[in-house]
């Protein structure tokens, strides 16, 4: 009988990095008929990581097509609850499997949409960092002037449960596809965004200038600022 290897933690918190939606749509305007990501920016900035207790989550029908995979699923449904709900079986395996308490999520442009939506259903989450994240995917589309999802979950419908999670939230500054609008319509549901940063990142597109600079972006802490109170 074989044995499972024993994975030495160095921490109760695995942080999870969550893949974008990859090769979904053709130049042409055709659904592709492969998913798996062409840019493997997840996995170089993954490298630049320090901490041990990391592990990597594709999207459903990217590197393995499964018999129920069809387009559909990697373009109009991507967001939708069968995704999301596979996506969160998936990560209660992963803490499961070597008994991690807590969670921390990093989601790279649909990555993010996922990353934000499990959050606001779970209670073991104490974080989520997203990169060039799709946090509106209406807004987005709208902004784009492309079609409708109409079976899209979307974060903003969590305001009031994320409204109290540390996220932070970084774009690119030369970002066509996620540009600054993106994060700030994100930011218009929430009253006191005091646990939501946004932040710029200079030089950096859609996918390029991260790599160089997640390390140091890693250092920024995601935590909820305190409300002081103001006595006259």
């Amino acid at each position: 009988m074989g044995m499972q290897p024993v994975y030495d933690k160095s921490s109760d918190i695995l942080r999870i990095y969550i893949e974008g939606d990859g090769k979904a749509w053709m130049r042409s305007g055709r659904p592709s008929s492969n998913p798996t990501p062409t840019n493997r920016l997840v996995h170089r900035i993954m490298a630049e990581d320090e901490k041990r207790d990391i592990a990597y989550l594709a999207r459903p029908c990217q590197f393995i097509m499964q018999p129920d995979c069809s387009p559909y699923t990697w373009t109009f449904g991507r967001y939708d609850q069968k995704v999301i709900n596979s996506m969160n079986e998936a990560v209660t395996k992963l803490k499961q499997q070597y008994n991690f308490k807590q969670l921390e999520l990093i989601g790279y442009s649909g990555g993010a949409t996922i990353a934000l939506i499990i959050a606001a259903s779970r209670d073991d989450v104490i974080s989520v960092r997203t990169i060039a994240g799709n946090l509106d995917p209406e807004f987005t589309n709208n902004f784009h002037k492309v079609s409708p999802m109409p079976t899209a979950i979307n974060p903003v419908s969590f305001a009031n449960k994320l409204k109290r999670l540390p996220q932070i939230h970084f774009y690119g500054e030369k970002d066509p596809i996620i540009p600054k609008e993106v994060s700030d319509h994100y930011l218009k549901f929430f009253a006191h965004p005091s646990c939501i940063q946004t932040v710029v990142v200079e030089k950096a597109s859609h996918h390029d200038g991260w790599t160089e600079k997640w390390a140091e972006l890693l250092r920024k802490e995601a935590q909820c600022k305190t409300q002081k109170a103001h006595i006259d």
